[in-house]
């Protein structure tokens, strides 16, 4: 396989050097080029001129590239000036759509639009939009108006005043080499050579036609003559084929026949970015040293190199990474993340969750484990949601000195001025070095945020513009977003990991795509301009369509001189991560060529399609001995109930004393709502345990409940923690019903004869079980038990919703222990069983729900049966003691239930 830029090459190998200039389209282009220039060369030479285009195009103009940051603050300096001070909005607003401002003067000055026509258009359009010819103009309409009126002058004034200091944004000095160019041509003694060109803006074009057409120079364009005949791959060089002068007398030719020759291709579906990572060190472990010298990983979406760098296989000798790691994918991006979100709060006083994003950052807990343990445990012991910073640093001054000064550097931070901010993430970055000197890679990422923090505090020096913290932090965001670490290799040996754009005028014999997917390749029809689409149309301005087909050259040259290709999408559709094959493919597959070999796969970790197996663990004899433990020492309703749910749930909670991690409450949670409700009724209920309940008696609970409630969540919760938000309303709900109850409670005891019994009572009860040689203890605790018109009622509260449907036995029992829709029934017997003795013909079991209060107290009993509670006892302990001989069974495992 010859490559496109050896073939170019070889014309040159008998022609003097000194007097060429080529220029190609990337810096990675041109490098390729001169390392193929130099190998073809037999004899000593003077290296020719060799550059990207946009080294060449600032080179012809005369003028210093600004980068798009230097863009903004310019137009922002010029929107100051023209725009009434009434009506001016900050730099942290302006920034935002100025990047598009920005770009579109860009795109206006690339293909050589009328300025003054166009924006009267686009100040037309923006009118009809907003109905600007209404007699009434609201103020945001009249001023959204005066926008569009002020825009040409804002293009205007800033070309202008660039041109004033010989600086230009990258459309401008497009438009300043056009109209310098024929003088730098007649200066210059050289032929200039444009290699591996596609898609050209008009000022490009200008360029390339008036080089060739003084005989100074030749385009070389690559393409396949299958791609140039039809293809859309080959729509801009058919347009410069049919429109440009050059090609009237002798049209454009292709540069290879190779697309038609036979391939070797395979598509994959795969779940998600993991899994295609994986199948790239799948394919990659296939291959030979000697094809691995000539394969490119190609990545369609560049968020996927740090999963395939994971999952590269071990005997890879030579790998070389052209993109560089994005500084933003880094273990330490979101620490720093978190210091900034502490800045932007500016709050003395400490969230927990603020803390705890920091506390347990990985990078941190590398470096400080034990101290930063020892903080996290006493944030969840003592439940501390908010905490000053004073009394934080106060209450931890024994840690360790290099923590406590990151402590202090990333928490007080606060009314801190941007630069007093750069220097205290400077100082971080050197107190965490010392804890990574066995990493390399660690000290790489925090030496990449070094030189960040050194860039923008340069930048500050600079400009007064950025003294603001909020447009400091978009800088820092936008910054971020486009530093990349590099690493170290050849690109010119082993495999090549690259993105897209990175791939122009290379050839590989192997190629590997990821992420072909609809919206990555090609990226869609999203894009950052204020110009209407139809307008774009009317001026040939690029639209989504022009941009698909430049997705659509580089995908199919790719494929014109290889001979295996592997394109992976992912086929998961997660969120808003799309799962739509790639159209490319979809094309390969309709337009296949009959040299072609198409292999499709769908790669899946595990079998989706079928039904997962539900897990067993089986009886060992140390499960046997913590079961008959359990067993001896007591069993609860709850404990059993939950085995009823799931009995994997039992195993992991009763027999590993797996429990819940604990963790900060700062909203109110169920089981506390209920815990607290529970508590209070037995404090005001406890001083008439054994008496008759009397009107006075529960208006005298009426008037204390409240504060009682108040200091019972507040042993649990910070006092200002219940005072906004969710927890207000929990708070307010809570007391709600326990006054609801009270006053059902009121009612009843005017009417009724209502004795307290027993309060919050523990029981327990022994029973002896058939082929067992031990007693079993059942064990419970009964909210209450009171006399109602002399019969007793055995009462469970619930603060959850519970209907009289719950409480209902089937009539032949069936399932009673095995759904867990019984359980609330489960619950109240098991009490009834443990007060077996003392049930009298009309005593019965039930639960009061405090979210169906309207209900009252709702008894259990059998479905259309006036059986009394003492009669259901003995059908009740036979479903009991087959359960709990079923758990105590060896042969039979614990066997997961289906949700």
């Amino acid at each position: 396989m010859e490559s496109f830029i050896s073939s170019v090459v070889s014309k040159f190998q008998d022609q003097p050097l000194d007097h060429c200039h080529f220029i190609l389209p990337s810096r990675r282009a041109a490098q390729a080029f001169s390392k193929t220039l130099f190998l073809n060369q037999n004899k000593s030479f003077l290296v020719p001129p060799i550059h990207s285009i946009e080294e060449f195009i600032e080179h012809v103009a005369e003028v210093r590239l600004i980068n798009n940051l230097e863009s903004i603050f310019e137009f922002y300096k010029i929107y100051k000036e023209y725009t009434h001070p009434n009506k001016q909005e900050p730099l942290d607003q302006v920034y935002n759509w100025s990047q598009s401002i920005i770009q579109d003067f860009n795109e206006i000055d690339r293909y050589q639009i009328n300025a003054e026509q166009f924006f009267g258009n686009l100040k037309a359009i923006k009118d009809i939009e907003h109905w600007s010819k209404s007699e009434v103009k609201t103020e945001l309409v009249q001023n959204y108006i005066e926008f569009w009126e002020c825009l040409p002058t804002y293009y205007k004034e800033l070309k202008a005043v660039l041109k004033a200091e010989n600086k230009a944004y990258q459309g401008m000095a497009y438009q300043e080499a056009v109209s310098n160019l024929e003088g730098f041509v007649s200066k210059s003694n050289r032929q200039f050579y444009f290699i591996g060109f596609n898609a050209l803006n008009t000022c490009e074009e200008d360029i390339f036609q008036y080089v060739v057409k003084q005989n100074r120079g030749e385009v070389f364009w690559d393409i396949d003559t299958y791609l140039l005949k039809e293809h859309s791959a080959g729509m801009f060089m058919r347009t410069y084929s049919k429109n440009w002068q050059m090609y009237q007398s002798s049209p454009l030719i292709a540069s290879t026949s190779s697309f038609l020759e036979p391939k070797k291709i395979n598509t994959y579906g795969v779940s998600k970015q993991v899994g295609q990572a994986k199948l790239v060190g799948d394919i990659l472990s296939r291959l030979s040293p000697e094809e691995l010298e000539s394969t490119a990983l190609v990545l369609g979406d560049e968020n996927l190199l740090q999963p395939i760098l994971n999952a590269l296989p071990k005997t890879l000798e030579e790998v070389n990474i052209t993109m560089g790691l994005p500084l933003k994918s880094t273990s330490f991006t979101s620490l720093f993340d978190t210091v900034f979100k502490i800045r932007i709060l500016n709050e003395d006083v400490l969230h927990y969750k603020t803390l705890i994003e920091l506390i347990e950052h990985p990078s941190l807990k590398r470096a400080f484990y034990t101290d930063l343990q020892r903080i996290s445990n006493d944030l969840k012991t003592n439940n501390i949601v908010f905490q000053t910073k004073d009394d934080f640093f106060k209450k931890w001054e024994d840690l360790d000195e290099s923590l406590v000064k990151v402590l202090e550097l990333s928490l007080n931070s606060t009314s801190t001025s941007v630069e007093d901010f750069l220097d205290r993430c400077l100082q971080l970055v050197e107190l965490l070095k010392p804890n990574f000197k066995g990493d390399k890679l660690s000290l790489e990422y925090l030496f990449g945020f070094k030189k960040l923090f050194q860039k923008l505090k340069y930048l500050l020096s600079k400009t007064e513009l950025i003294s603001d913290f909020r447009v400091f932090h978009q800088v820092y965001l936008d910054s971020l977003s486009s530093e990349t670490l590099d690493f170290e290799g050849s690109p010119f040996k082993g495999l090549q990991i690259m993105g897209m754009l990175e791939t122009r005028v290379l050839d590989f014999k192997n190629i590997i795509i990821t992420s072909c997917n609809e919206g990555i390749l090609p990226s869609g029809k999203s894009q950052n301009s204020f110009i209407p689409f139809d307008l774009k149309k009317g001026y040939k301005l690029p639209t989504y369509k022009e941009k698909d087909a430049v997705y659509a050259y580089h995908f199919f040259r790719l494929i014109q001189r290889a001979t295996t290709c592997h394109f992976i999408f992912n086929n998961a559709t997660s969120g808003v991560e799309k799962a739509e094959k790639s159209r490319f493919l979809t094309q390969l597959q309709i337009f296949k060529q009959p040299q072609h070999q198409i292999e499709n796969f769908v790669v899946s970790a595990s079998t989706s399609s079928t039904k997962s197996t539900l897990k067993e663990v089986p009886k060992t004899p140390e499960v046997m001995l913590k079961l008959k433990s359990l067993f001896t020492s007591g069993i609860s309703p709850s404990a059993l109930t939950s085995y009823i749910r799931n009995p994997l749930d039992f195993y992991r909670t009763y027999i590993l004393n797996l429990k819940e991690t604990e963790d900060i409450e700062d909203e109110i949670s169920y089981k506390t709502f209920g815990n607290v409700i529970h508590e209070c009724l037995d404090i005001l209920y406890k001083s008439y345990e054994g008496k008759r309940l009397q009107e006075a008696d529960v208006d005298q609970m009426l008037e204390s409940y409240p504060e009682l409630m108040t200091q019972l969540f507040e042993n649990i919760y910070q006092e200002e923690s219940l005072r906004t938000g969710k927890n207000l309303i929990d708070f307010e709900i809570a007391k709600h019903q326990v006054k609801r109850f009270l006053i059902q409670e009121k009612n009843d005891s005017a009417h009724h004869s209502v004795v307290i019994l027993q309060l919050e009572k523990k029981l327990e009860k022994q029973i002896q079980l058939p082929d067992l040689d031990f007693k079993i203890k059942l064990k419970g605790t009964v909210d209450r038990v009171d006399s109602f018109n002399k019969d007793k009622r055995i009462i469970d509260y619930k603060t959850g919703k519970v209907t009289q449907k719950q409480l209902q036995i089937p009539e032949d029992w069936e399932a009673f222990t095995e759904d867990y829709q019984y359980s609330k029934a489960f619950q109240v017997l098991f009490y009834a069983l443990l007060r077996e003795e003392d049930l009298g013909e009309q005593d019965s079991a039930g639960i009061i729900s405090f979210k169906n209060l309207n209900a009252g107290y709702m008894s259990c009993g059998v479905k259309k049966s006036d059986q009394p509670l003492k009669g259901l006892m003995v059908e009740f302990k036979r479903e009991l003691e087959q359960l709990i001989l079923e758990i105590l069974n060896p042969e039979i495992p614990f066997k997961e239930k289906q949700l």
